[in-house]
Order: C-alpha cells, then sequence, then structure tokens
C-alpha cells in the first residue's frame, strides 16, 4: 500500500531538504575563494598593503556571523608611525547583519590571539583604522562592545588629548602575593604610557574577555597603576571599560599631590599634601555610592560615606564625614581648585604648579603679600548650581586646627539642600574654650540668592580669641553674643553689603590688661608707670558692642567698656558695603586723673586696618 503525503508535508519536506543541502554546502564552502578580492579591493580603497593568509566565516542561525582571519598583516596608514596598523596571527570578529544593514555597524565579540595592533588618532580626527575610506574625518561608525586578547599587544594614540597607551596582554602565571592570578582573573595586561605630559605605567589581572560598550556585562579586574608618585590599585569588576555602566570594587589611592592627577582629571586639582584614600566604589545606572571611605590628607583623618542618586528628578547627593583630627589647611586642599595652565601649550597645571615637593598648606597666610584686599569676597557664584540636585551632608570634625584660626577647635554641622534651599541647621564651631552656634538658610529660587543667618557665641574666651605676640592676653573673658542678619546677592560681598538685622556681642565680666586700660583711657603718666614696674590685670565689670545693620550700613546701638578704673562710651558706623568703619571712643576715668588727655579715640577707614588718630572730646 502507498503512502500518499499531503501538499503542505512535501513542501515542509523539500524545505528541509534544501536547508540542510544549503548548510552542507555552507559548511564545505572554502571561504578562501573570496581572500584576493577581499585584499585587492582594501589595497585599492586604503592604498596600503593587505595580505590575508587565510579566511573562514561561520554563518549559524543568529545573523550574527563570525569572520575569522589568519596571518594578516596590513600597513599603517602613510601619516602614521612606521609600524605596521596590524600583524595577527589569528584575528576574528563577530558583527551583526541588521547593525550593517542599518549603517552603524555592531562588532559584538573580538577576538586578538598573537596580534600587535596600532591605533592612531589625529587631533583633526583621521584615523589609521579606516581602510574603506582613509579620509574620513568624522565621527566613529563602528563600534566595538568585546575584546577577548590572547597574547595582544595594542597600542592607542590618541594627538587631540596628548594620550599615548600601550597595554600587552599574556596568560597571568605569575605576580605578586597581593594580585596573584586565580580562575576568575586569567588574563594579565601590562599597561605604559603617557597622558598629557604624565607618565604612567601599571598592571592588571582580567576576566578572560573585556566588555567596552552597551553590554551590561561585568568582568573582573584586580591591578595597580602608577604615575610619578601617585599610586591607583583596584580590587574588583566593572562593566563596559569605555562607558561604565556597572562598577563595585575596593579602590586604594596615594600620593604626594592631589595636583599631580592634574593630567587624568581635565582640570586644574588642587594642591594637597600628601593622601592616603582606601573606599568601596559601586556604580549602578542611577547610583554611585563610595563606602567604608577611610583616608588622610595631609595630617587629617577622614572615614565617612558619600552616595549620589542619579534615578529622581534631581540627583540627590548624601555625604557623612566624620574625623577625629582636621587641619583646616587639608580640608580647603581638597575643595579648592587652580587655574588650568595654558591651553596653547597643550600641557596642565601639573607642570607649573606642584612637582616632587611638599605642598604648601593651602591657607599658609604666612606671606603678608598673599591676604585678599577684601574683608568679603567679591567672587560671583552660580546660584543656579544649588536648583540642580538635592543633598544632605552631616560633619563631624571632633578636632579642628588651623595656623591662620588658633581659636578654631571643632566643627559639627548638618546641611540639606532641597528645591534650591540650603539650610545648615545646626551649625557648631568649637571656638576659643567656647561654642559659636547657628543656622544659615540660603535661598536660590530667586535670580538673586537670598541669605539668612542666626548666630549665638556660648562663653567664647576672649584671651583665646586673641592672643597676644607675648602670649600675656591683654584682656579675658567669656563673650556671648547674638546676630541675625538677612542679605541678598550673589557674592559673599553682595550679600554682606546688603545685610539687614542687629549683632551684639556682650561680656558680664572679666579682666584687662591696666596698661591697655591706661591707653584707652588716654593716661599718660599712668601708661608710664605701667611700663616702668609692669602690667597687671584689672577687672571689667561689663563689655557691650550693639549694632543695627540696615543693607550693610551698621549704626551702634551700644559701644561701652567699663572696668574697675574707667568706663569708655562710643558712637559709631560699619559700612559693609566699602568695609570701613567710623568710630568715636570716649574714655571718663573713674579716679581724677590730672594729666589724663581730654580728648577721644577715633577709628577710621578700612576694616582691616583702620587708622587710629586723637580727637576733640565730646562732654
Amino acid at each position: 500500500m502507498s503512502v500518499k503525503f499531503p501538499r503542505f508535508g512535501r513542501t515542509v519536506t523539500v524545505l528541509l531538504c534544501v536547508a540542510i543541502t544549503l548548510g552542507i554546502v555552507v559548511a564545505l564552502f572554502d571561504w578562501n575563494w573570496f581572500r584576493h578580492p577581499l585584499e585587492r579591493y582594501l589595497v585599492e580603497r586604503s592604498h596600503r598593503e593587505v595580505r590575508i593568509g587565510d579566511l573562514h566565516v561561520k554563518l549559524g542561525f543568529s545573523l550574527e556571523p563570525t569572520v575569522r582571519l589568519r596571518d594578516v598583516y596590513i600597513e599603517n596608514a602613510p601619516w602614521a608611525d612606521k609600524r605596521p596598523f596590524l600583524t595577527a596571527r589569528e584575528a576574528s570578529f563577530t558583527f551583526s547583519l541588521k547593525s550593517v544593514w542599518d549603517k552603524q555597524p555592531v562588532i559584538s565579540r573580538l577576538v586578538l590571539i598573537d596580534a600587535d595592533l596600532d591605533m592612531e588618532r589625529q587631533a583633526d580626527g583621521l584615523r589609521n583604522w579606516r581602510l574603506k575610506n582613509p579620509d574620513d574625518r568624522g565621527p566613529g561608525r563602528v563600534k566595538v562592545q568585546r575584546l577577548e586578547p590572547h597574547g595582544a599587544k595594542i597600542r592607542f594614540a590618541r594627538r587631540d588629548i596628548e594620550l599615548d597607551l600601550t597595554a600587552s596582554s599574556r596568560p597571568s602565571e605569575s605576580g605578586s602575593e597581593k594580585f596573584k592570578p586565580d580562575a576568575a582573573h586569567p588574563t594579565r595586561i601590562d599597561i605604559k604610557g603617557e597622558f598629557a605630559g604624565t607618565a604612567f605605567s601599571g598592571t592588571v589581572l582580567t576576566s578572560e574577555v573585556l566588555t567596552f560598550l552597551d553590554t551590561g556585562e561585568s568582568f573582573s579586574m584586580r591591578g595597580h597603576a602608577i604615575a610619578g608618585k601617585s599610586r591607583l590599585d583596584v580590587d574588583g569588576s566593572i562593566a563596559d571599560l569605555f562607558r561604565p555602566s556597572a562598577f563595585d570594587a575596593k579602590v586604594h589611592l596615594a600620593g604626594h599631590s592631589l595636583a599631580n592627577l592634574d593630567s587624568f582629571f581635565r582640570g586644574a586639582m588642587p594642591p594637597s599634601r600628601p593622601y592616603d584614600i582606601a573606599v568601596h566604589v559601586r556604580q549602578t545606572k542611577e547610583m554611585t555610592t563610595f563606602a567604608e571611605l577611610r583616608g588622610k590628607v595631609g595630617t587629617t583623618d577622614l572615614a565617612g560615606n558619600v552616595s549620589i542618586d542619579r534615578g529622581k528628578e534631581r540627583t540627590t547627593v548624601k555625604v557623612a564625614l566624620r574625623s577625629e583630627s582636621a587641619d583646616l589647611a587639608d580640608l580647603r586642599s581638597l575643595l579648592g581648585r587652580r587655574k588650568p595652565a595654558d591651553k596653547a601649550t597643550g600641557k596642565v597645571a601639573a607642570k607649573v604648579a606642584v612637582d616632587d615637593r611638599i605642598a604648601p598648606a593651602a591657607d599658609d597666610m604666612s606671606d603678608k603679600s598673599r591676604l585678599p584686599k577684601r574683608l568679603f569676597s567679591d567672587h560671583e557664584f552660580d546660584a543656579t548650581s544649588l536648583q540642580k540636585l538635592d543633598a544632605h551632608a552631616a560633619l563631624d570634625f571632633k578636632k579642628l586646627t588651623s595656623a591662620q584660626w588658633p581659636a578654631l577647635e571643632s566643627l559639627h554641622a548638618t546641611a540639606d539642600l532641597n528645591d534650591g534651599v540650603l539650610v545648615l541647621k545646626p551649625v557648631d564651631v568649637g571656638m576659643a574654650g567656647g561654642h559659636v552656634v547657628g543656622q544659615f538658610r540660603f535661598d536660590a529660587r530667586q535670580k538673586a540668592l537670598s541669605a539668612h543667618a542666626t548666630i549665638a557665641l556660648k562663653e567664647v574666651r576672649l584671651e583665646q580669641l586673641v592672643p597676644s605676640v607675648s602670649n600675656k592676653p591683654k584682656g579675658a573673658g567669656a563673650l556671648q553674643g547674638r546676630v541675625n542678619l538677612r542679605g541678598q546677592g550673589n557674592s559673599i560681598a553682595a550679600i554682606a553689603a546688603s545685610a539687614t538685622g542687629p549683632a551684639e556681642i556682650d561680656m558680664s565680666s572679666g579682666a584687662i590688661s591696666n596698661l591697655l586700660d591706661a591707653e584707652i583711657g588716654l593716661n599718660p603718666v599712668k601708661v608710664l608707670k605701667m611700663r616702668l614696674i609692669g602690667d597687671r590685670p584689672i577687672g571689667i565689670n561689663s563689655a557691650t558692642i550693639a549694632f543695627e545693620f540696615d543693607h550693610g550700613l551698621g549704626k551702634s546701638k551700644t559701644l561701652m567698656l567699663d572696668t574697675d578704673q574707667t568706663h569708655t562710651e562710643g558712637t559709631g558706623t560699619v559700612n559693609l558695603r566699602d568695609e570701613t568703619l567710623d568710630v568715636l571712643l570716649t574714655p571718663h576715668p573713674k579716679k581724677n586723673a590730672v594729666f589724663a588727655l581730654r580728648s577721644s579715640i577715633r577709628l577710621q577707614g578700612s576694616i582691616r586696618k583702620p587708622k587710629i588718630t586723637l580727637a576733640k572730646k565730646q562732654d
């Protein structure tokens, strides 16, 4: 009995037979028939010598064929280095047919075996790896997602950013105890080169396959890099090296000065004293965290955590830093910036600033010529930057010192930035045996930033706040104070120039140098006596300095100093707009002083250095 197949069944059978036949043909097809035509095509388009010893294509069913080339030689571009562009025992690449059809070729995997690849890009965009259109200076078109190197050496030079990098791979057969190879790190890559005039080198152990772009696939890495006296150690993983989509690694950075890293951060890094920082860095598409931070900059130790959340409408930053002992100079060096070097030279600020010497403290004011001309900085800041992110910061510096401000002792502060409004509350500065406690509010929602400061002085010791050069303070006592000022502007000077509100400092009891009291009382005989027999302290019964400010102009409400021997009163103004003052102090001796001058003391001129003259006494 014969069996009759349905028409549809015979069609499927035929198609299967055709597919099997095509599969056998493809499997047995010798792709080297296309090798010489391909060589001639590339020679004609690139005007370079091209030799291919063997050509094979694996099609498969995924629409991502793999092309394998053996014994490859490609001459370099005429304008490039004399070395060949490529020599390889074997090079293979897997690409997407759809991406080629869309004219945006994507190589999902590139394998180089015993290969030497030289890649150069000129400042005008000319690239030596463009064989089909060698004079094309337009944007890159081919995207390489993964690289699997086996005994490969790749040199990459990019003249527009002064980068010349060479990376050589080999099996990770040996290593130090710290970077001992294992199954997760089968490949060793040695790197060396120069970036913007700074030489660097390093070694890293990695996974077999490295990811470059748009894969989301992490590969392991463990190694170090050295540039001058700066060293970076990394142990973890990264996804997509050229445009990281994920990063999870322990990072250790140490060096002589942060300024020596100028080249690598494309800007002027601040000069600092020697630093040593370790942190666990984690990065995803929406979040970056710096956890378990431990470090030292100069004499300052730092610990804490930092996170940056990009998944919300506005980026949110959270900072928690603490220190057992900190120097204000070191902290300022972390925040400060230097002007970059002249761009025409192509070099960066590292070449004109800090070299192998220890960088000076950022706020060392031993050179008087470096003192700023103004008391309040007139540098304008971009208030709109406060609208671009939200933040929360907590600082806890148990011991805070400064050569410029010897009375400084500690700092505890919390800051919140929400929707363009920055609130620092509370701020507690340990100073001169007491505390300066306050809160500050900055509102950047308007064109001109508005500021409001409320400050209280609590038991701040006068003798520690203004120590004498001779170590014998001319006054002693506990200061109390209250400040409540509002202002507007896009610089500290502008805010001060518009400051409105009361400011008052009181001292209920204390002591003052008898010599100073005699000088204030304008008693020359007593001054001479004190200089001959020696000075001694006398009591302060009370003292008050109170001003009411209106748009930067402060008028005195009370100026009074009452000691056991003299009662001094005064009037005057303080102008924060032009940073001047005009104050008249009139002493009234409590005992008859025959030789006392019948005059007042006038302080007039710059707040920083007023002129002191005598004026006719106002009765």
